[in-house]
């Protein structure tokens, strides 16, 4: 697994992280997505890739991207084999 949580420390902005920062706004219910934005607007040199990586660790177990990402895959592929049985249930129920 990466750790790219210390490449993000130094930002700061009114005493706060930018993992502080994102878990904020995450916790007022509005959207990663948003947050993203956000980070984005308070840290203008970082890509939207570095901001999503920004609170991907604030907001999941996750300290990269590219271990997200890599988790969403075996998610997809399980909700995929749910899908099937589901439907072959419904054919043997016909």
């Amino acid at each position: 697994m990466k750790n790219n949580t210390v490449k993000y420390l130094h930002l700061e902005r009114d005493g706060k992280s930018a993992f502080e920062i994102a878990e904020e706004i995450t916790a007022a219910a509005i959207t990663p997505l948003y947050a993203i934005k956000k980070i984005r607007e308070i840290f203008p040199h970082l890509s939207l890739m570095e901001s999503k990586e920004i609170v991907i660790i604030a907001t999941t177990k996750y300290k990269s991207l590219y271990d997200y990402q890599g988790s969403l895959l075996p998610d997809l592929e399980e909700f995929g084999r749910i899908l099937d049985e589901e439907e072959i249930y419904k054919k043997l129920r016909e």
